[in-house]
């Protein structure tokens, strides 16, 4: 059960252009698995909820952030886990166990950018002065169903660093500023995290960048192609990976599973293009993915793999898929984590 978005789409208007072709070795897969169970797309769920693991202390850890004059996004353990390119500011937590793999020193880091006009108001070319970014941590037992919330605990505050005036954001004048600080996270699993992926760092990056597209457009085609078999037996691992960290129940997989049928299901959606995209590394150098270069907020810093679909209220929107892949040691195909 990988993780699925979907948004609004407003008057978003993307030429389109023919999908790009790659020659690819179609008699080696450019992304395999390593899963103990034969998976399908008919039995996937079945096994999902066979590794559901509860415990009586479930440690789930969340941020909250106070934001002003800036957009961000949220990464732990060097992974991105949440963009923030709208209006407003936002109220909910941000989820941090789906990258923490075991007990230990976590990291989180958050990136600026100028908050650029969107739909109302005064837009900024730089990040200013009055740039604010304070994040509380906080840890509950999402064991404890009834009063997890009322006995949550605060871990520490964290506020963006100022100028000697105490008042500045230290940042002021830049396009982005980025801050990482850490945090101790106790938790009763064990993942296998990223110990034993190759440093991608070492690779040529011309031909990792060719190795990446190539899986790229051959996740897109299965998606294309409606290729349940293959979508859920390649997402397998990193799905049992998140319903472990999360302590995800039956219903929660349920919900994140019609999610992504979505794409196979609903006769109206569409795959954009594969285009317009730049490969990234994170978790150190360990895993890469390509993201969007567009400057049109609903897309930056989006997965490059995306696409539309109507309502049955006639509104358009849109899903994004999630694509992070690593080359586990002694392979040299990737894997997706």
């Amino acid at each position: 059960m990988k993780i699925k978005y979907t948004i609004l789409l407003i008057l978003l208007s993307v030429g389109a252009c023919k999908q790009k072709q790659k020659n690819m070795d179609i008699t080696k897969p450019p992304i395999t698995e390593s899963n103990k169970e034969k998976i399908t797309g008919e039995n996937s769920l079945q096994h999902q909820l066979k590794a559901i693991k509860r415990y009586s202390e479930e440690p789930l850890y969340y941020i909250y952030v106070n934001h002003a004059q800036c957009f961000f996004q949220v990464l732990i353990n060097d992974v991105p886990i949440f963009r923030y390119f709208e209006d407003g500011e936002i109220m909910s937590p941000i989820i941090l166990n789906n990258y923490i793999s075991k007990s230990g020193q976590q990291t989180i880091t958050y990136r600026l950018y100028p908050q650029t006009k969107r739909t109302y108001g005064e837009g900024f070319s730089a990040l200013t002065k009055y740039t604010k970014f304070d994040v509380k941590l906080y840890k509950r037992n999402n064991a404890d169903t009834a009063n997890s919330f009322e006995n949550q605990k605060l871990l520490l505050t964290h506020h963006a660093a100022t100028k000697t005036d105490g008042k500045s954001f230290i940042g002021d004048g830049k396009d982005y500023y980025e801050y990482t600080f850490a945090f101790e996270a106790k938790v009763p699993y064990q993942l296998k995290g990223l110990e034993d992926s190759q440093d991608l760092t070492k690779l040529d990056q011309k031909e990792l960048l060719k190795k990446t597209e190539i899986a790229y457009h051959y996740y897109w085609d299965i998606i294309n192609k409606k290729n349940q078999d293959d979508y859920f037996r390649l997402g397998f691992t990193p799905g049992i990976s998140q319903i472990i960290s999360e302590y995800l129940d039956q219903d929660l997989i349920q919900k994140g599973r019609n999610d992504e049928l979505l794409d196979f299901t609903e006769p109206t959606f569409k795959l954009e293009p594969l285009e317009n995209y730049s490969m990234k590394l994170y978790g150190h150098g360990k895993i890469v993915c390509l993201e969007q270069t567009s400057d049109d907020l609903r897309l930056k810093k989006r997965w490059a793999i995306w696409g539309k679909y109507k309502t049955s209220e006639g509104e358009t929107r849109v899903s994004f898929t999630k694509l992070y892949l690593h080359i586990p040691k002694g392979k040299d195909t990737f894997e997706i984590i």
